[in-house]
Parts: C-alpha cells; sequence; structure tokens
C-alpha cells in the first residue's frame, strides 16, 4: 500500500480493485450512519430530544449542517463507486477532505455549545418569562370580560343562539 498522505496518491483515480479498501469501507460506514442520524434529527429527533423550541431549532439547524456535510462526502464517494471522474472529483484527495469538514463540523458544533449557546438560551428564557408575565396584564386590558376570563383560568364559553 502506498502512503495515503502522499500527494501522488491522493490525486489518482482508485482502480476497480482499489474502491473499497480499509479507508473507503470505513468512511462509508461514517459518513452513512452520520447522514442518517442527521436526518432522523431534523425530522423527528429534534421532538423527543428538545424539551422546547430553542433547543429543537439548535438542533434542526445542527442536524442540517451535518446533512450537508455528510452528503458531500457521500457524493464524492459515489462518484468512487461509479469509476467516473468529472471534474476531477473521483480523486482520493475529496474524501480526505470531506473527513476532515466532519472534524471541523464536530469542532464548531463543541465551540458553539460551550460559548453562544448558553447565552442565546438564557436570553431565550428571559424573553419567554417577560411574554408570560406581560400576557396576563394584556388580556385584562382587552376585550370584554377578559379580566374574569384571567381570573378563573377557562376559556369563555361562546354563547349558544336562539332559534326564532
Amino acid at each position: 500500500m502506498d502512503n495515503p498522505f502522499s500527494w501522488d496518491y491522493l490525486t489518482t483515480v482508485p482502480g476497480t480493485n482499489e474502491v473499497f479498501g480499509p479507508f473507503a469501507i470505513v468512511f462509508l460506514v461514517l459518513f452513512g450512519f452520520g447522514f442518517l442520524i442527521a436526518l432522523f434529527l431534523y425530522n423527528d429527533g429534534a421532538r423527543r430530544y428538545g424539551s422546547h423550541s430553542f433547543k429543537r431549532r439548535t438542533i434542526r439547524r445542527g442536524a442540517s449542517i451535518a446533512m450537508t456535510v455528510f452528503g458531500v462526502g457521500l457524493f464524492f464517494f459515489g462518484i468512487r463507486v461509479l469509476q467516473i471522474n468529472p471534474l476531477g472529483f473521483g480523486m482520493r484527495f475529496w474524501l480526505w477532505l470531506s473527513f476532515l469538514a466532519v472534524l471541523g463540523m464536530l469542532a464548531f458544533f463543541a465551540y458553539y455549545l460551550r460559548t453562544s449557546y448558553r447565552q442565546r438560551l438564557r436570553a431565550y428564557e428571559e424573553r419567554r418569562r417577560k411574554q408570560q408575565v406581560l400576557r396576563p396584564a394584556a388580556a385584562m386590558a382587552g376585550g370584554r370580560g377578559g379580566a374574569q376570563r384571567v381570573a378563573r383560568l377557562e376559556p369563555r364559553r361562546p354563547s349558544r343562539r336562539r332559534r326564532r
């Protein structure tokens, strides 16, 4: 086996017998599972793991970024399997760049969770508390019977129309 980090090795297109090497199998498993997990989190998983809307939105944003990165990697792997080389996309170089993109994405997620996520979550909770305090005051100030509905915590029942 050649040096997997030499420029000549990275810029050549793998032959038909080299398509499913050890690195390619690990790459396919990693990117396949990563894409499926990101797809699950984007669609239904955010509801299962996010207790309120800010966390759900954060999970969905991260999952959309992950789907993009893993999808691009699977695209390059598909070109490798098909044994075509449009615009040089069949080179081994693209698989390594996709792998580095996943590492960069994970580093970005870790940085975001440690720095700005906590601040944004705190700001969201403060806005939510302010809205909860202001809602009863707005309901009492406006409309007929608003104060009674807030005090009883019951919705106003619709009146029945009389037949003539």
